[in-house]
Parts: structure tokens; C-alpha cells; sequence
């Protein structure tokens, strides 16, 4: 028996933890056999830095101290599970029938995770990437954001291993750590990651962190037996009376399949657009956009911590919302502590925009996208690839108004609220430079209206945050897809047998965490075609 002892204050250093759980506890040290960290999360709020963990603590007569600080409680079977302390939901093994073959189209997080859970089950599984794998996409993207080469259509910020997650903050929030995310957070660690980002509520891995990750966990798919294969592009489906039955590739090749996963990603609209094409059920379906908001890392550490930031303290972040009477809401998405903001460009004569940061967070500035609800009707068209040609329309107008060369359009934050353009703009992350502008050139007027409702109400939840070194770098318009194809309770395509849509392409999944949770739900699926194995409500992360 054990007990749950929630809200313990830290920072406490390993001599000193029995006597601060002791002292909770009301028992002496010596009462404590062993205790075991959970969870460990910053409360910043009202200007006050707290550190709290929760631990799991083995001492005399446990149910004698049941009650006696708030939150504290027996150790169950449960807790176990959803606090990551089991392995979580493997795979059992399965009898795979001869013949019987999986495509993979994508090396993002769903991809990744569904191919790991199936051949740990063991069944037959290619993958399929149309990007390279990481060392050749980190010299791809250096050589681009240097201006050394050209923007490579195959191969950048958003396609090749790992997905768009491979460059981004790599953040892994979700204060559960039960079932399929017990299994993804173990088997990060099992790849590189730090142990930790099973203690911490808020963790992330980091850009850097990622790029060790990938090529261990490549290692483990290949040593299951994993086709693995790279600029590999899928070009279309193989449908035989209402089956799929396999994939053509760019070069012209025919892969047969029995089974065809397809995570491509939200950038990937060719690999997208052809699924509707062939006659896969999709709809159309809300986004939100908007533009980078940048501050000096100072400005966010001074407005949560205020004054007496400790040296301890990790680089301040924030996550905000703007709900308006009237208008369409608005909130913080993806915010990077201590990052960069990055041209997340895949498409020749386009301009995108994201976030990302290094595991140690220690660049100079602080970002966040500033994301406003977009609804399909909106999108001026019918039919679920709508949303492709209202995002496509704003991504050239901000290529045109960063003047052609892949800057990015930026307003000053304070010129924005006195309705004039920019004529200069502070230092920015941005690596390919960013151009001083008049943001009404590129967002639609009611997108920026309400992004200057939040930005004003973020002001008073943050004070400092209008400053004259905020900058807005426009657009960020991939938040997500604007389509979702229709599946079955057994995860299948309603129109295509054989065909499993699954990650943020597809419309399922808001970040690495719940792609790969879909990835692996929809793994059970197939390992399962009568879906008792797959749980139901697909929690969404950033």
C-alpha cells in the first residue's frame, strides 16, 4: 500500500524530500519507506512562484493518514496507470495473416506511433515518407533559412521525419498518463527523452532533443522489421470495387496493401486533396489563424514572475483566451518560452509562419501565435477543400507583402493599435528577416479585429505585453486542417474500405501527443476490425 500526496512545495532537493513529505504527513522521517515523484508543475499565478509535486509515498499505517492534508488519499491500481507508473496500453501480440500488408503514408507523430504499435503487434508495415530523414532535413532547412539553397517542396519545415513536430517547440502537454499516453510518453523515453516529461504536467522536448529521438526510434521500426522508406511521396490510391488495394507512388511504382493508413499531415494539400479525389468522404471543418506575436523573453518573465524572478525559474510562459460577447474568440497557441519564430513554408510563392525552441529555452525572445476561430462558411466556397483556397489566397498575399523573397510581412504591435503602418521593425527571430508592413494587406479585417480585442485583453492578464518591442509576424495559418475525412466507429473510411484517415491532415488530433494517440487508436483498429480495442474520445493538445 502506498499513498497519493498531492501539492508538496518545491524546489526540494533529494536530502530533503522525506521531511518535506514528513511534515505534510504530520509523521516522522523515519515513519517514511520510499517515495517516488509523480508529477511536478510551476504555479506562477498572482505574481507568486510556487513549485508543487505530487508523490507517491510508502509509509506506516497509510490509512490512518488518509485525509490529513487536503488531497491526500490511498494509492490505487488506477494511479498505477494514470500516472505513468505501468508501461500503459502496449500492443498484445496478434496471429497476422499471411499476405496481409499495412501502408503508412506519413512520418509524423500518427504515422510513427501506428507503425510502432502495429509491428509490435506484429504485423507487416511500410512506411512511407515523402520528406528525408532528419540529418537531410536539417541541412534542407539550414541551407534554406540561410539562403544557400532553395526552398526544397519535398523536403523542409513540415515534411520528412517526424512531421512539423520535428521542428517546433516539441511540446508534450497533458497532465494525464494513462493508457495510450502512458504508452507514447514511455516510449520518448525509451528513445532519448529526457525521464522527466513523466513528472512534468507542462513538459516539451525541444527541437534539438527531437532530432536525437527520431533516428533511435527509425532504429527500433527497422529492428521490428518496418519498411522504412524516405522521399518516397505517395501519388495516388490503388481502389478496386470500393477497396483500397494499394499506392502509387511519384515514380510510377505500385505498392500493394490490404490495409492503407494515411497520416500525411495538414500541410500535405496535394496528398489530401487526391484521398477526396478517389472518393474518400471528408467535410469541411473550423480552423483558427492569425500571426506570431514576439516579445523579449524579460517582457514574459517580468509580467508572470514579476520583480523577484529566481534563477531557478525555467523561462516564463503563458497560455491566454479571449472570449468576447460579439465576435469570433480568440486565444494563444503554441506558445515557445525562449524560441524562434519560423518560416513553415512548403509551398513555392507562399509565406507561413510558426514557433519553436530549443530544449535549454534560452533564445532572447519569447512567441505565440494569436489564433482567431475560423468557421467553413467563411472560407467563400463549398465543399471539403474550401479551406484550402482561403488559406492558400492569405499565404501569397504575405508572400507578396514580405516582397517576394520569403520575409515575412510584420506590424509593430503598438502601430497596429494606432491604425498605421510599420516603417521599421525591432531584432526578431525570424531567420529569413521579416518586412515592415501594414498587416491589413495580408489577414482578413474581422481575423485582425479580433486579435486586437485579446491582444488588449492579454494586456491587462500580462502587463507589458502592448510594448514597443512586440511584433507581430504574419500569418500563421496551419494551426490545423481544414478538412476531416469521415471514418467509421471502426476508424475506416465511410466510402473506401481498407482506407484508415488518421492525424491532423486528416482532421483528427491538434498536436504530437494526440496525433500519435489517433495514430495508435487507429493501429487497434486494424489489429481489431470489430473496434473493441479502441477507447472512444480523442483528447485534442497543442
Amino acid at each position: 500500500m502506498a499513498l497519493l500526496v498531492p501539492n508538496v512545495p518545491m524546489p526540494v532537493s533529494e536530502d530533503k524530500v522525506l521531511a518535506a513529505v514528513a511534515a505534510m504527513l504530520g509523521v516522522r522521517v523515519t515513519a517514511i519507506h520510499a517515495t517516488h515523484l509523480i508529477r511536478k508543475s510551476l504555479d506562477a499565478r498572482h505574481g507568486k512562484q510556487n513549485w508543487r509535486a505530487v508523490y507517491r509515498v510508502e509509509v506506516d499505517n497509510e490509512a490512518a493518514l488518509v485525509g490529513v492534508a487536503p488531497g491526500v488519499r490511498l494509492w490505487t491500481e488506477k494511479d498505477e496507470v494514470r500516472y505513468g507508473v505501468s508501461d500503459g496500453a502496449a500492443p498484445a501480440k496478434v496471429v497476422w495473416p499471411e499476405g496481409a500488408r499495412v501502408i503508412v503514408i506519413g512520418a509524423g507523430p500518427a504515422g510513427l506511433f501506428a507503425s510502432l504499435f502495429l509491428a509490435e503487434a506484429g504485423a507487416s508495415v511500410v512506411l512511407l515518407e515523402r520528406g528525408g530523414a532528419t540529418a537531410e532535413r536539417v541541412e534542407a532547412v539550414n541551407g534554406f533559412w540561410r539562403r544557400m539553397r532553395e526552398l526544397d517542396p519535398e523536403n523542409n519545415l513540415v515534411f520528412g521525419e517526424g512531421g512539423a513536430g520535428t521542428f517546433s517547440d516539441a511540446k508534450i502537454y497533458t497532465r494525464r498518463r494513462d493508457g495510450e499516453i502512458g504508452y507514447v510518453l514511455r516510449r520518448f523515453v525509451d528513445f532519448g527523452a529526457r525521464s522527466d516529461i513523466l513528472e512534468e504536467g507542462w513538459a516539451h522536448l525541444g527541437t534539438d532533443k527531437v532530432r536525437g529521438i527520431l533516428p533511435v526510434f527509425r532504429a527500433r521500426l527497422t529492428e521490428l522489421g518496418v519498411d522504412v522508406r524516405y522521399n518516397a511521396r505517395v501519388d495516388d490510391l490503388i481502389v478496386e470495387d470500393g477497396r483500397v488495394r494499394g499506392v502509387v507512388m511519384a515514380d510510377g511504382s505500385v505498392e500493394r496493401a490490404t490495409h492503407v493508413l494515411a497520416a500525411p499531415g495538414h500541410s500535405a494539400r496535394d496528398t489530401l486533396t487526391m484521398l477526396v479525389k478517389r472518393g474518400a468522404d471528408a467535410v469541411a471543418r473550423p480552423i483558427a489563424i492569425g500571426a506570431r506575436i514576439e516579445h523579449p523573453q524579460a517582457v514574459i518573465d517580468a509580467a508572470r514572475y514579476g520583480a523577484s524572478k529566481r534563477g531557478e525559474l525555467p523561462p516564463a510562459s503563458y497560455r491566454l483566451a479571449y472570449n468576447p460577447p460579439v465576435g469570433a474568440t480568440a486565444r494563444t497557441f503554441c506558445m515557445c518560452p525562449g524560441g524562434m519564430v519560423v518560416p513553415a513554408i512548403n509551398h513555392p510563392g507562399h509565406v507561413v509562419v510558426n514557433g519553436m525552441s530549443f530544449a535549454a529555452q534560452r533564445a532572447y525572445w519569447a512567441n505565440a501565435a494569436i489564433i482567431v476561430e475560423v468557421q467553413p462558411e467563411q472560407y467563400g466556397g463549398t465543399g471539403p477543400l474550401a479551406g484550402y483556397a482561403w488559406q492558400d489566397e492569405i499565404e501569397r498575399r504575405a508572400f507578396d507583402a514580405g516582397g517576394g523573397d520569403y520575409s515575412a510581412p510584420a506590424q509593430r504591435v503598438v502601430d497596429l493599435f494606432a491604425e498605421r503602418p510599420s516603417n521599421d521593425a525591432p531584432k526578431t527571430s525570424y531567420p529569413l528577416g521579416v518586412k515592415a508592413t501594414d498587416l491589413t494587406s495580408v489577414l482578413p479585417g474581422d481575423i485582425l479585429a479580433s486579435m486586437i480585442g485579446a491582444i488588449r485583453e492579454f494586456n491587462r492578464k500580462l502587463p507589458g505585453y502592448i510594448c514597443d518591442d512586440a511584433l507581430l509576424i504574419a500569418p500563421e495559418t496551419r494551426t490545423t486542417s481544414p478538412i476531416r475525412f469521415l471514418r467509421t466507429e471502426g476508424g475506416e473510411s465511410t466510402s473506401i474500405r481498407g482506407l484508415y484517415p488518421a492525424g491532423e491532415g486528416c482532421g483528427f488530433g491538434g498536436g504530437i501527443v494526440s496525433c500519435a494517440i489517433d495514430g495508435i487508436r487507429i493501429a487497434q483498429h486494424i489489429l481489431d476490425p470489430s473496434g473493441r480495442a479502441a477507447p472512444a474520445d480523442l483528447p485534442t493538445h497543442e
